[in-house]
């Protein structure tokens, strides 16, 4: 099988590229550094020129916005033109298979608490891959994960609060919640999420599906179960007079685990485990 993979320096796109090649499959990385085949998203209109044909192409890249107007147009840029340039690039490899990474937030609405250019931007991107692959007879995979994290701490960028709640069982420090609010959350780790891709690779699975753990948990538990990983008989403190976290939507949706027989088996209770297991190798 030969894939390629757009956006392959991202964490997710690294440990795929690294899953698929220990099944045998070639993988070769399109994006804007460190890559195979030079593709910069932003210039949609200029796609590479490439040899050879793909299998499968996997769309792992994403702009995450800004807090000023230039951000917010280059996210939309990236994550919605981008995409559209990406299937182009899928049909002049002649692959069969789109996988799309997009995120859950892309269900979000005006309103919602954590709405925002990144949720409209991916969903414009989903429409538009929607809309090309079936104009052009392309299988397309729409995966969209919950908050994704790793034992080596690489998606910290995007998921502080849980990687500051290990420091601080880490240091026996106080874990300290905003609020009286217990939010909630869903985080589904690295691991088990390259597992469901793959499987949706090689089944050929075709759809939207979320990419989530089974079971979302509360704050108050992400604090108890990095306590425990440290051996530590500890629970987060509530801090009453700070303005607490909205929920994340519950999560209902679970029909890709029945089609590929495999469902999400790390929980926040090992994940904590394995995240200390990992920094203690390190030092």
């Amino acid at each position: 099988m030969n894939v390629l993979i757009v956006g392959a320096t991202s964490m997710i796109g690294q440990a795929l590229s690294e899953r698929l090649a220990a099944t045998g499959a070639t993988v070769k990385s399109a994006g804007r550094r460190d890559a195979d085949i030079f593709f910069d998203l932003t210039l949609w209109h200029d796609l590479p020129e490439v040899r050879g044909t793909f299998d499968v192409v996997v769309h792992a890249a994403a702009d995450f916005g800004g807090p000023n107007d230039q951000d917010t147009v280059r996210a939309e840029v990236v994550n919605g033109a981008g995409t559209l340039a990406m299937c182009m690039l899928a049909r002049k490899v002649q692959a069969r298979h789109v996988v799309l990474f997009s995120s859950l937030s892309a269900t979000y609405q005006v309103g919602d608490a954590y709405f925002g250019i990144y949720a409209l931007s991916k969903r414009h991107g989903e429409e538009l891959a929607r809309w090309f692959c079936q104009s052009h007879e392309l299988g397309l995979s729409i995966l969209r994960p919950s908050q994704v994290y790793d034992d080596q701490g690489r998606g910290r960028q995007h998921q502080n609060l849980f990687y500051a709640i290990a420091d601080r069982a880490e240091a026996d420090d106080e874990v300290l919640l905003n609020g009286v609010r217990d939010a909630r959350r869903n985080y589904i780790h690295l691991h088990d999420l390259v597992e469901v891709v793959l499987r949706v690779i090689n089944q050929r699975i075709l759809g939207d599906f979320v990419c989530a753990h089974p079971r979302s948990v509360y704050l108050s538990e992400l604090a108890k179960a990095a306590y425990s990983a440290y051996g530590r008989d500890r629970e987060a403190l509530f801090l009453p007079d700070k303005v607490a976290l909205a929920d994340l939507p519950e999560i209902q949706d679970f029909r890709i685990y029945e089609l590929i027989g495999y469902s999400p088996r790390i929980d926040v209770n090992e994940g904590y485990m394995r995240i200390r297991a990992c920094r203690e190798e390190r030092t």
